[in-house]
């Protein structure tokens, strides 16, 4: 069984097209890892706290990680979240959305995210408390997580796949898959691609 953790402004329903492709999976919010599972699927900022789950002593037997980042950010990143905190707390949705699916790592992307599927408070508070400027840096503790783990970006994600490279030399166990074709949200871009990956597990 797959156990996926979506990514900020994500949803566990964003998974459901894993079950529609016949995998066994079940989806958590960022907040509700489980603490033990057969793999253990995390994008984005549910990547990274699923490598915080790991270190933290969560027991997996594999681990897949999707367009993640290492934390340890500066303090202008610190600032760009609060900034966008503020804006989840309080700007109209609709051009709220729109400047947030505009980023240019998401590339031309977009998911349609409706206001009465969110709770605008809890995401302002998950940029806050999960931001990698907050979190501690994830490179100094790499090296710990030994179960095999795939690591996942797309080709035109450029920072991503920095990254993702940086990260792979230092874990003991792990593959890099570049997506073909993808940028950030690789799941959601190229999903039949993705879903051939996974069942290779």
């Amino acid at each position: 069984m797959i156990v996926a953790i979506h990514g900020f402004f994500g949803r566990p329903e964003d998974w459901d097209f894993l079950r529609h492709a016949g995998l066994d999976v079940q989806a958590f919010p960022l907040d509700e890892i489980p603490p033990s599972g057969d793999v253990l699927l995390g994008y984005s900022m549910g990547g990274r706290l699923a490598l915080q789950a790991l270190l933290d002593g969560a027991r997996y037997n594999r681990a897949v990680i999707v367009s993640a980042g290492l934390g340890g950010a500066d303090a202008g990143r610190r600032a760009a979240d609060e900034a966008w905190a503020r804006r989840f707390e309080s700007d109209r949705w609709e051009t709220l959305v729109a400047d947030w699916e505009a980023q240019p790592l998401f590339g031309g992307h977009t998911m349609n995210r409706r206001e009465s599927d969110f709770d605008r408070a809890a995401l302002a508070s998950a940029l806050r408390r999960h931001s990698p400027a907050v979190l501690p840096p994830l490179r100094p503790r790499l090296h710990e997580i030994a179960i095999p783990l795939l690591w996942i970006a797309g080709e035109r994600d450029r920072k991503y796949v920095g990254v993702a490279q940086e990260a792979v030399a230092l874990l003991p166990n792990a593959e890099l898959w570049i997506c073909p074709g993808a940028a950030h949200r690789v799941p959601w871009e190229q999903p039949h691609s993705f879903v051939r990956r996974l069942q290779a597990l």
